[in-house]
């Protein structure tokens, strides 16, 4: 046999295992090479990762953990962890943590079906509204960015509201009652998405449904409280079977007819002064 560093012949073993190599420095040297062999090849296959990412998979990626963990967990660092490149690597692609929110926020308004042209102002503005509903219900974690003074300015972003001030156009609006009808709607509509992101956030800490938590109010002190007659008009309710905040979808569809009655109100008022 012969040593597998130098080629060198080797002493045949009268016992054991036949010795590989010649002496300890060929053994230190071959190691040497493995460990540089696997280092290379740790290097390529994380360039070969690093060029087979795009935009695109990095926003996939950020929003896949928003939607299992919530805004808080994404990070420059947890996303290129997810996928398997160095940090550094994610800035060729978003230059910082505020682009990259303002690219998922566009990229999920994307998914958004277009409204129809040919309805009025009131089912434009509806459509929106539920739109903008259904948003968070597939994404809660756009709630929280976009009920903000300071949204992330994208297209998407831009264009959504450019609709529903374009849906008013020629109303007798000016510029600023326009804008402040467009926030009066999706007001309404963060509103009631945050009761379904707090029933979730509830659900989370404490394990306990909605309808078990009711169920167990109604027979304890909100029972006593309505037994009382210091809430008559709760009493006649809870006899009618007190629905508990279930029934969000509902309620979501009542108040914003309701919201769109009133706009429809104000417009008219606005018609019949000219």
């Amino acid at each position: 046999m012969r040593c597998a560093q130098c080629g060198a012949e080797l002493p045949v073993a009268s016992r054991g295992r036949p010795r590989r190599y010649c002496g300890r420095a060929c053994q230190a040297r071959a190691y040497r090479a493995r460990k540089d062999g696997v280092a290379i090849n740790r290097r390529s296959a994380a360039r070969t990762r690093a060029a087979e990412i795009n935009r695109a998979g990095v926003l996939r990626a950020a929003i896949r953990l928003a939607d299992a963990e919530g805004m808080p967990a994404v990070s420059m660092q947890r996303v290129a962890a997810l996928l398997g490149i160095a940090a550094m690597t994610l800035y060729r692609h978003v230059r910082s943590k505020d682009e990259l929110v303002t690219a998922m926020v566009d990229a999920v308004l994307a998914e958004q079906s277009p409204p129809e042209r040919s309805g009025g102002w009131r089912a434009q503005l509806e459509h929106e509204a539920r739109q903008e509903w259904q948003l968070y219900q597939r994404h809660p974690w756009v709630l929280p960015v976009l009920a903000s003074t300071r949204p992330p300015l994208g297209g998407a972003v831009l264009a959504a509201v450019d609709r529903s001030l374009a849906a008013l156009s020629g109303r007798g609006l000016d510029h600023r009652a326009a804008l402040s009808t467009y926030l009066l709607v999706s007001g309404y509509v963060q509103g009631m998405a945050l009761l379904v992101a707090a029933e979730s956030q509830a659900v989370r800490d404490t394990g306990v449904r909605s309808e078990t938590w009711w169920s167990k109010a109604r027979s304890g002190r909100f029972a006593g409280l309505v037994d009382s007659g210091w809430y008559p008009w709760l009493t006649e309710l809870a006899v009618d079977d007190f629905p508990g905040p279930d029934p969000v979808e509902g309620w979501f569809d009542f108040g914003l007819q309701r919201v769109l009655d009133g706009i429809a109100v104000f417009l008219g008022e606005l018609s019949t002064s000219d």
